[in-house]
């Protein structure tokens, strides 16, 4: 979490619940940042002493995203989950997703702002800030697979990691899709086309 933008103030979660409604509703271009200001009752000075910009408030609720939803997935999954093969585990952790969602409506109309900002700067920003290549977590379950011998072992580590990392960071640009609903059947072709490539015969 970005730890200039974390420091406590007054109005926080106003802040952050009208930013997420305002991007949601009008995208970032439009989103304007007096009404997000307006709606959350703070001075500029008291936004601009704790975030840089826009952009910069943006990429927080990003942030505030990838952390509740981390959060939410570790409270569902259980120990044992873990050893199920990893194609298993990427279809358990779609689920989740999908009801992490379903359980977050105000993030989950945010997720869909985003998605439709594929094409503009921001949405390739936000892309190269956080991605799934350098996501220490799925390194691990790749590491698992390999020592149990659920991944075709001509196949170098680091390869795998770096093809599993780009498809899942780009997976909205590979799929077409613009919908949050039609992510976890996207996300599940995925993960058949990753099985039938790197299963182990």
């Amino acid at each position: 979490m970005d730890q200039e933008s974390n420091k406590g103030f007054e109005r926080k979660n106003e802040v952050i619940d009208s930013a997420l409604k305002e991007f949601s509703e009008k995208g970032y271009k439009g989103a304007s940042l007096n009404n997000i200001l307006r709606n959350a009752q703070i001075s500029k000075g008291t936004f601009y002493y704790h975030f840089k910009s826009k952009e910069h408030l943006y990429f927080f609720l990003i942030e505030i995203l990838i952390e509740k939803k981390k959060e939410f997935m570790q409270t569902k999954i259980k120990p044992e989950d873990f050893n199920k093969d990893i194609f298993t585990i990427f279809k358990l952790q779609s689920k989740l997703g999908v009801e992490f969602a379903i359980n977050n409506p105000i993030i989950n109309n945010f997720s869909k702002s985003f998605i439709k900002e594929k094409g503009n700067k921001i949405y390739d920003k936000a892309l190269e800030r956080y991605n799934f290549k350098e996501d220490a977590s799925i390194k691990a379950l790749i590491s698992s697979a390999y020592t149990k011998g659920e991944i075709r072992d001509d196949l170098p580590k680091e390869f795998v990691e770096r093809l599993i990392g780009y498809l899942f960071t780009n997976l909205v640009e590979l799929s077409g899709t613009t919908s949050v609903e039609d992510y976890e059947e996207q996300i599940n072709l995925l993960i058949e086309f990753i099985k039938n490539g790197l299963r182990k015969r």
